[in-house]
């Protein structure tokens, strides 16, 4: 009896087949990162003279989470600027950016959106958080450069996931950008539409950069 249990036992093993290796779980402390965005608005009198405009000031950032992927981001040097990058460079008004930043997190492209609501002048600073993934490890943040025709200060695509984990902390100097859909040469110029718009460019380096983008993980 005892030999023919343990012949039942062999038989049933053998038609479950082999016992699959057990995948291990993902590390859920790495699986995603939330950052603290904070933008050091650094212009000033004493950074640019002869340039610094009375009120001068930053809107309230805008940016995403998103693919390091081409199609993925907010804006492309060397295309044509979205609605949304028009009305955020030119007026600092975010509901057409934010629209097409949603439109990407549905289509998957991208995963979080960095909604600040608060402008600051310039020296100042701007702070919000937003959470990266594995598959969005990249970041675009902009802010208008206020007064201006059409220019925005970003932070454009730093993949903050490198091989040995999260990035940690970072601080970078903020691009300069001409969004191409305005022609005034000053901050204070009035309004002279670009007809045809011309692709978005990074301006020539002024004498100092406009602000850094210090980014921080919290969590």
């Amino acid at each position: 009896m005892k030999h023919f249990s343990t012949l039942l036992l062999a038989m049933s093993l053998a038609a479950c087949g082999p016992i699959p290796d057990v995948e291990p779980k993902s590390d859920e402390a790495t699986a995603t990162a939330l950052y603290r965005v904070t933008f050091e608005a650094t212009w000033s009198a004493a950074t640019h003279p002869g340039s610094y405009p009375v009120g001068a000031h930053f809107s309230p950032l805008m940016g995403a989470s998103h693919a390091h992927d081409a199609e993925a981001g907010l804006f492309r040097p060397g295309l044509a600027a979205s609605t949304g990058i028009k009305n955020m460079a030119e007026i600092g008004n975010n509901t057409a950016l934010r629209a097409e930043i949603n439109t990407l997190i549905t289509q998957g492209k991208a995963f979080r959106l960095l909604d600040g609501r608060a402008a600051t002048a310039s020296p100042g600073s701007l702070t919000d958080t937003i959470r990266l993934s594995r598959s969005h490890p990249a970041l675009t943040v902009v802010t208008m450069i206020a007064p201006s025709p059409d220019w925005f200060a970003a932070l454009e695509t730093h993949d903050l996931l490198t091989t040995t984990g999260w990035t940690a902390s970072l601080r970078v100097p903020a691009t300069f950008y001409d969004a191409g859909t305005d022609s005034g040469p000053d901050y204070t110029s009035p309004d002279q539409p670009t007809t045809p718009a011309q692709p978005i460019r990074a301006a020539l380096t002024p004498a100092a950069p406009v602000g850094y983008f210090r980014l921080e993980r919290i969590k």
